[in-house]
C-alpha cells in the first residue's frame, strides 16, 4: 500500500510538473533594450507596409515550427544558450510605441473584436476580403527574440492577425550592421498562412 501511495504521489507530481512546463513563463522583467530595438526596427520598416495600427502587449515564446530540415537559415549562426526565448514571454510597454501611431492591445480582446466585426459583416471568422486587409482591428504579435552569441543576428517570429482563421507571418533572421538592425533578413526561415493563431498559448 505504501508503494502504491508513493507511486501515486510521484505520478501526480510528474503530471503537475509537465503541465507547468507546457505553459510559457512570464518574465517579470522588462524586455532588454536590444530586444526592444529589434521590435522598433521592425515596426519602423515593416509597419507601414503592413499598415500596422495595433501590437499585442505580450510576446509569445519563440519556436522553430515550420523550419526546413537542418534549419539552413541559421547556418553559421550560433544562438545563445540557455534558450530562455523558447519558454518565456514579456509584457510590452509604451516604450515600444513611443513616437509611432500604434496602440498596444490585449490579443484575446482584439481577436474578439475581429470576430464581432466579422459576424456583423456576415463573414464570420473566415479569411478577410482584400479590402479588409487594412482594418483598424488587425494586429501584430511578436515572439521573443533569439539572439546569436555575438548579438550580430536576431531571429524573430511575427504573426499578423486579421481574424480567428486569418493570419500570416514569418520567422526572419535579421542582421545588425554598423550597430543598427537593418531589417534586411537573409531570407525567411519559415512562413505561416492561416490557423497559426490556434497554436498560440493562452
Amino acid at each position: 500500500m505504501k508503494r502504491i501511495a508513493t507511486g501515486a504521489f510521484f505520478g501526480f507530481l510528474f503530471g503537475v510538473t509537465c503541465a507547468a512546463q507546457s505553459q510559457p513563463a512570464r518574465d517579470p522583467s522588462a524586455p532588454s533594450e536590444e530586444q526592444l530595438n529589434v521590435y522598433r526596427a521592425f515596426l519602423d520598416k515593416i509597419g507601414p507596409v503592413l499598415h500596422i495600427k495595433n501590437v499585442a502587449d505580450v510576446t509569445i515564446p519563440f519556436d522553430f515550427k515550420g523550419f526546413p530540415e537542418g534549419r539552413p537559415c541559421l547556418k553559421g549562426v550560433e544562438l545563445e544558450s540557455p534558450p530562455n526565448y523558447l519558454r518565456t514571454t514579456h509584457k510590452l510597454g509604451a516604450e515600444i510605441i513611443k513616437g509611432r501611431e500604434i496602440k498596444l492591445v490585449d490579443r484575446h480582446e482584439q481577436l474578439q473584436r475581429l470576430r464581432e466585426k466579422g459576424d456583423a459583416l456576415g463573414t464570420g471568422s473566415k479569411q478577410a476580403a482584400p479590402d479588409e486587409a487594412k482594418s483598424s482591428l488587425n494586429f501584430l504579435i511578436f515572439s521573443e527574440v533569439a539572439f546569436d552569441i555575438g548579438h550580430r543576428f536576431a531571429v524573430l517570429k511575427y504573426l499578423w492577425v486579421c481574424g480567428e482563421h486569418c493570419d500570416s507571418g514569418e520567422t526572419l533572421v535579421i542582421e545588425k550592421i554598423d550597430g543598427r538592425w537593418t531589417l534586411k533578413p537573409r531570407f525567411a526561415c519559415a512562413t505561416f498562412i492561416n490557423n497559426a493563431w490556434s497554436e498560440m498559448p493562452n
